[in-house]
């Protein structure tokens, strides 16, 4: 069962890169489309409005959702930092943005957590949106609080989340660990647009294309409607020599970020 699409959302991040092609996706179908960031940019539909704003402003992140009907949240900082960089970025706006959401009466949020939430995990292990987190980083660290923030708002508040523990979002895969994690831009537009209308309270997917070398069972994205059509498996040939040289980095799905700062001399594999 789906839900009709919402009319009003907010779209944070709309400067970034995945923002930017998300924006043509989100539009079908949508009265508005609040574009929310602090990097200059601007409405290139009549549907579009532009909203310029840090999610650490509280009262200019409340006027910017009231109204709105749901909210895709892809702002943050994007990549392993330290925690003065991470924790305003990555925590705090995450804490605004849920408050203020939930005191605009925004009924679902679809947001980008990250491969890095579950990184520390091994290759050789296939998991689904059920597996405890298993960060790799300061990063994904941040991305498991938004998780279980969305998840308590979900359950305690009734403002739906939906999260992306998204791969490699491009047109085309780059390396060998891309088999596995890559997303066409298309098809993660078209999961958020699952998150936007399919009937969940909180859900927890992985932002992959149809790739057979996957290690991640998606199942539940696809049971919510999620129907990939790219694959990264065209670009095997090509790609399956194109590695790190790091076994620490080609033991974990998180890759380098699992491998950056690693010194556990007993772990097994080393």
């Amino acid at each position: 069962m789906t839900d009709a699409p919402p009319r009003t959302i907010a779209l944070t991040g709309a400067a970034g890169r995945i923002g930017r092609a998300l924006r043509p996706w989100l539009l079908p179908g949508c009265s508005e489309l609040r574009l929310l960031d602090m990097a200059p940019l601007q409405a290139e539909d009549p549907r579009e409005t532009v909203h310029p704003l840090d999610l650490a402003d509280r009262e200019a992140l409340a006027q910017a959702l009231q109204g709105c009907d749901a909210v895709v949240h892809f702002a943050g900082y994007p990549r392993e930092a330290g925690w003065d960089t991470l924790l305003p970025a990555n925590v705090v706006g995450v804490i605004n943005l849920w408050e203020a959401a939930h005191a605009a009466g925004v009924q679902r949020i679809v947001y980008a957590s990250s491969n890095h939430a579950v990184g520390l995990y091994p290759r050789s292990q296939t998991i689904d949106g059920t597996a405890p987190p298993l960060p790799d980083s300061r990063y994904g660290v941040s991305k498991v609080f938004m998780e279980a923030l969305a998840a308590m708002y979900a359950i305690k508040h009734g403002v739906r989340g939906f999260g992306l523990r998204i791969g490699h979002c491009s047109t085309a895969p780059a390396d060998a660990r891309a088999l596995s994690h890559w997303i066409h831009p298309q098809d993660l537009a078209q999961l958020v647009q699952v998150g936007l209308t399919a009937d969940y309270t909180h859900e927890i997917v992985y932002g992959a294309s149809a790739n057979s070398r996957s290690w991640w069972d998606d199942g539940r994205a696809r049971a919510l409607g999620y129907r990939p059509v790219h694959s990264a498996d065209p670009h095997t040939a090509a790609l399956e020599g194109v590695q790190s040289g790091d076994p620490v980095a080609e033991h974990f799905q998180g890759g380098s970020f699992a491998a950056a700062g690693f010194d556990n001399a007993r772990a097994p594999f080393l």
